[in-house]
């Protein structure tokens, strides 16, 4: 879920960027080059560090998130995953602390 969460909220930093597609993130030279510019490219470097095979095999979500067209909808992706497998989850939400910086509201 940690891993989710720095995805997503790494993606957000390529909304409008130029330079880095979604197909990019996948190349080694990609992620050595600017993986201390963007979040989203420092968790790829550390998925390639402590996995071994092709990256198709061992990280097979990420690896069909780089045939999106758009980072607007890979972030939105995530955000949706996130939603689902974390916040709308009973066991994980329920160890959150809310107050000023997360408030909640019961509807």
């Amino acid at each position: 879920s940690s891993g989710i969460n720095a995805e997503y909220g790494g993606s957000a930093q390529f909304l409008g960027n130029p330079i880095i597609s979604p197909e990019q993130f996948v190349h080694p030279e990609i992620v050595a080059k600017y993986c201390e510019d963007y979040m989203f490219l420092e968790c790829i470097k550390f998925i390639n560090e402590v996995k071994t095979g092709p990256f198709a095999e061992h990280s097979n979500q990420l690896w069909s998130i780089s045939g999106v067209a758009t980072w607007t909808k890979v972030n939105g992706g995530l955000i949706k995953m996130y939603k689902a497998e974390v916040l709308a989850k009973h066991p994980v939400i329920q160890h959150f602390v809310f107050g000023s910086l997360l408030s909640f509201n019961p509807r």
